[in-house]
């Protein structure tokens, strides 16, 4: 994965895991950095460098990186292509000529603190992407749900709430999250990192029959993770359990593409999605 390609997808800005997520080798974001193509920001955070730019003028003028921009920088999940910068400023501060400004009280440091970040994408961002970010940040142990569910209040906003309810913790990655979320959002039953005994975790399990893993590289691309995938898959063939395993670059891409493996397996065995 080219890291220009892969930082654009993920709003401009990554941390190196996010980034290793998304197939980007440390060879390629070498060359990259090197090149001067993408920026090392503080270690272990790159950039395109439109963000970099955007960056240093959002300092210039007293303001800070806010929303979903701030997130990567707390090393958040992010699911959403680059379309300029997001700031946040008190209103004595002038709007920025290119992204969006948050208003808020007080003015804080280069980067707005993860609760303020939260607030502002619970405000800001349609549904799934959202999701992404405030799930992520339960996952990693910065809030609770219940710490989620305080910062939406006041949000004015039904979507708000509907990103709450929601969240699953037990979530592992991006492409999971977003799987997760369209198969639910479409009807179907869905159980997340289901435990098998003799094969561990599997990352979804859907209508208690279809099991979904969901093949990133970062995870998969050594031997010895691919002797234990195939050993964990073959177990679970003797079981007797369907098992689908997609790429997650697909889900990526297009999140509604799981639905097609997922509704071309139920209509073959006459098996019909439970309502939402």
């Amino acid at each position: 994965m080219d890291p220009v390609m892969a930082l654009r997808r993920q709003g401009g800005i990554a941390r190196w895991r996010r980034l290793q997520d998304a197939g980007v080798t440390a060879r390629r974001l070498k060359e990259a950095v090197e090149a001067g193509s993408v920026q090392r920001i503080r270690f272990g955070l790159y950039a395109i460098l439109d963000v970099v730019a955007e960056i240093a003028q959002a300092k210039a003028i007293g303001a800070s990186v806010g929303c979903f921009s701030a997130a990567a920088f707390h090393g958040l999940w992010v699911h959403r292509p680059y379309r300029g910068l997001h700031v946040s400023a008190p209103r004595s501060v002038a709007k920025p000529r290119y992204g969006k400004v948050h208003r808020t009280r007080e003015a804080h440091g280069t980067v707005v603190p993860i609760d303020v970040c939260l607030r502002q994408v619970l405000s800001c961002f349609p549904l799934r992407e959202a999701l992404v970010i405030i799930e992520s940040a339960v996952v990693q142990g910065h809030i609770t749900v219940e710490d989620a569910r305080r910062l939406s209040r006041g949000r004015g906003s039904k979507r708000a709430d509907e990103v709450i309810e929601a969240i699953d913790p037990a979530s592992m990655s991006v492409p999971e999250t977003l799987a997760r979320h369209v198969l639910r959002s479409s009807g179907y039953n869905v159980v997340c990192q289901r435990r098998i005994e003799g094969v561990g975790r599997i990352d979804l399990e859907v209508e208690g029959r279809l099991l979904l893993e969901i093949d990133g590289k970062n995870y998969h691309s050594d031997e010895a993770s691919f002797t234990e995938d195939r050993r964990r898959w073959n177990e679970l063939t003797l079981l007797g359990r369907d098992l689908l395993v997609l790429p997650a670059g697909d889900i990526l891409d297009d999140p509604e593409s799981i639905l097609r493996p997922v509704s071309r397996y139920f209509a073959g065995r006459g098996v019909a999605a439970r309502a939402a």
